[in-house]
């Protein structure tokens, strides 16, 4: 009986762990607007779920890059990226809040500039 109880308990905690992964409104494809000081930029970001960590790719005509984290709590996101600017890196944090199939918020450009994004999801 205590092994049985063991068992249902394991397994109450990893269809709990699944549930809540499935449950993250990040993952998924979104369309993204970036309104910074140079213009305004479309792309497409991708967040994926792999095991307890969330991975987010940008992808533009210029190619793809990763980002460098993904942070979800409740319905407030960060997301921190760097880019190459002028030959030199730059680290753009992104921080918003998710509104079902959107995303809005501000963009801070390493301290030297800010701007909005939004997002759309597809």
């Amino acid at each position: 009986m205590k092994t049985l109880r063991l068992v249902v308990a394991t397994a109450a905690l990893v269809l709990a762990a699944s549930a809540a992964q499935a449950q993250n409104a990040a993952v998924g494809t979104w369309d993204l607007t970036t309104i910074s000081p140079e213009g305004t930029f479309n792309s497409v970001m991708e967040v994926r779920q792999e095991g307890d960590k969330l991975i987010a790719v940008g992808k533009s005509p210029q190619g793809e890059r990763a980002y460098d984290s993904v942070a979800v709590e409740g319905s407030k996101i960060t997301l921190v990226i760097t880019i190459s600017y002028n030959g030199s890196p730059m680290t753009i944090t992104y921080a918003g809040k998710i509104d079902g199939a959107k995303i809005e918020g501000e963009a801070d450009y390493g301290g030297l500039a800010t701007g909005t994004f939004s997002a759309a999801k597809k």
